[in-house]
């Protein structure tokens, strides 16, 4: 018993001082972007993961290297899910400090290559169901940094959000652009800056759902800065009398 209960621990010890590194070895292997993280947990029992002060960087061959930082990053996910249709998370917070998106003279943005490199390039066949569902998500975003170098002058334009907001059962990212968050963006005039920095899905997504909470079509056919702005004078309207 004695035994058993010292290798427990050695091993418990060994993968608490052995997972910042493996975490951040895996985010550069599959996406080549340096990572660091003060503390990361994570109990592959219960599902539990906490991470503490994440901070992504660009590769080299970007203009600037500032990316994401996470202050906190907890979840709480169903380990049986695994093994089934659809990983199911029951609870994950994420409070985000900063997010920069890069544009170069040449080449993708830093969102674009991240994402491709981590989804890899062999296209995944289309399914009617969601392969995640969060029950509970709260997500809060302090400031949003556009950083354009695809003109001779580079423009850095800094945007303090400040949002904080709770989602129920979400199962796409389309979800997470309800009425606050699109109303947001379109106080702080982000939406016609963060057009061009996002891949074209991404852009068919704030789109789309732009179009489907202001109830008219005629709003595809606008710019996507205008679709936003046109968003929320439907939002003030409906407040008057």
């Amino acid at each position: 018993m004695v035994l058993l209960v010292v290798i427990g621990a050695v091993g418990s010890l060994a993968w608490m001082t052995l997972l910042p590194s493996l975490f951040t070895r895996a985010v550069l292997d599959r996406t080549g972007f340096d990572a660091e993280i003060t503390s990361l947990a994570a109990n592959p029992f219960t599902g539990r993961v906490s991470l503490r002060g994440l901070v992504v960087t660009n590769p080299s061959n970007f203009p600037s290297r500032d990316c994401l930082q996470v202050r906190a990053f907890e979840a709480d996910a169903d380990v049986w899910s695994l093994f089934g249709e659809r990983f199911v998370i029951s609870t994950l917070s994420v409070d985000v400090r900063q997010i920069t998106l890069v544009r170069r003279a040449h080449g993708p943005t830093n969102l674009e290559l991240f994402r491709a490199n981590l989804v890899g390039s062999e296209p995944r066949p289309p399914t009617a169901k969601s392969s995640f569902l969060i029950r509970e998500l709260r997500l809060r975003l302090d400031a949003l940094v556009l950083a354009d170098y695809s003109e001779a002058k580079p423009r850095v334009r800094t945007f303090a959000l400040e949002l904080d907001q709770r989602f129920g059962s979400i199962s796409s990212a389309g979800q997470l652009l309800g009425p606050e968050i699109l109303r947001g963006l379109a106080e702080r005039e982000v939406a016609a800056e963060l057009a061009p920095f996002l891949p074209p899905e991404f852009r068919r997504v704030l789109n789309e759902a732009a179009i489907g909470r202001a109830g008219s079509r005629k709003a595809a056919e606008n710019k996507p800065g205008e679709v936003f702005r046109g968003f929320l004078d439907r939002l003030e309207e409906t407040r008057k009398p």
